[in-house]
């Protein structure tokens, strides 16, 4: 009797009971009928789903700047955020570039993890700010001072520190389906709705997932500018920074760890998901991922970062350095928007009172 297998409705739970005369498994909650070997089949495959995700990293070994590497490079510490940012030697005054304080303190360089690689800036201080431009343009109801008042010459070019992680995955989702069918006749309308319930299991491979090394970089934003495409990045050389500055990543890459494994399985999941085609509705109820292989590199990636003071609030932006994509907040000028959905509502009335006149009903 110890093998003796109870097996549930999968779509209410509840216990099944053979039925002689149909050779199905019947379910006498829901009254769903469920052919026996299908249910074996997908009592297998959810089985095979049991076993929990797991993530294998490397270890990462640090690699030093070297000492002609560092002869002309200076740390610039912010008196008001606490960042700490890399530049040349000769940059003198500068502006923080997370909270636009102008008071930077100026040190000695003393010397931090050396990045294994870096995208170069594709886009000047010029060309980032036409990308601005273009991007608050398509805002509504920005108040016009807003955008008479910005500083676009107080863009700063910083290569932001990136963890990039690597990983070759094997992974089992399952996902929840349903088919949504209406039709009516003269006196009803109809909705009938098909559950299915639908495994995927295979291999996928991930290069250079990003995650930012800096506490002071909004990851938000981060994420909001990707991607990155690196095809354009070289192994690291100081001269790149030559004209910009560079934070000092503050993440380390274990304590990184938990949001790459969190994009990890994110991006399996919607990577699985857009090979279940041909339903109305579909949405994910588990995941399972183990990988192999897992790498992690140290890198600095290019962002234009802009901030602006507007009616003692200060609104920050950021801008990849690379495509010119766009992150950031922006005011809202409520006037604008009060007058814009006064003349929509006013429209809408006006057609409504023309119509219902038309019609002989005022």
């Amino acid at each position: 009797m110890e093998n003796v297998r109870e097996y549930k409705c999968p779509s209410c739970g509840a216990p099944l009971t053979f039925d002689a005369g149909s050779q199905n498994l019947l379910c006498n909650s829901c009254g769903t009928s469920f052919d026996t070997e299908t249910l074996i089949n997908l009592s297998e495959a959810e089985n095979a789903q049991s076993v929990q995700s797991k993530f294998d990293w490397e270890e990462y070994e640090p690699r030093d700047y070297t000492e002609e590497e560092t002869v002309n490079l200076s740390e610039y510490n912010c008196t008001s955020c606490g960042a700490q940012i890399t530049g040349e030697d000769t940059l003198g005054a500068t502006t923080c570039p997370y909270c636009g304080n102008s008071t930077i303190v100026k040190k000695q360089f003393e010397g931090n993890l050396r990045p294994d690689l870096l995208i170069p800036f594709k886009l000047d201080k010029k060309a980032a700010a036409e990308a601005f431009e273009q991007a608050a343009a398509k805002i509504p109801f920005l108040p016009k001072l807003f955008r008479s008042t910005r500083k676009v010459e107080e863009l700063i070019g910083l290569y932001i520190p990136f963890w990039l992680f690597d990983c070759d995955c094997d992974a089992s989702v399952r996902y929840r389906a349903e088919i949504v069918t209406r039709w009516r006749d003269s006196n009803y309308e109809y909705t009938k709705t098909d559950y299915f319930r639908i495994f995927r299991d295979g291999s996928i491979g991930f290069s250079k997932i990003p995650v930012d090394g800096s506490q002071k970089a909004d990851n938000d934003y981060m994420e909001a500018i990707e991607p990155f495409d690196y095809k354009d990045a070289v192994n690291f050389n100081a001269a790149y920074l030559s004209g910009f500055l560079a934070d000092k990543y503050d993440v380390s890459a274990e304590e990184s760890e938990p949001r790459a494994n969190e994009r990890v399985k994110n991006s399996t999941v919607s990577a699985f998901r857009e090979t279940v085609r041909g339903y109305t509705l579909v949405t994910s109820e588990s995941a399972d991922v183990s990988f192999a292989n897992g790498k992690k590199r140290y890198s600095l990636l290019p962002v234009w970062m802009l901030n602006i003071k507007y009616k003692d609030k200060n609104y920050h932006y950021a801008i990849n350095g690379q495509t010119g994509k766009v992150a950031g907040a922006y005011p809202v000028d409520k006037l604008k928007k009060w007058l814009y959905f006064a003349m929509v509502f006013g429209i809408s009335y006006l057609i409504g009172f023309a119509v219902a006149k038309l019609l002989g009903l005022i």
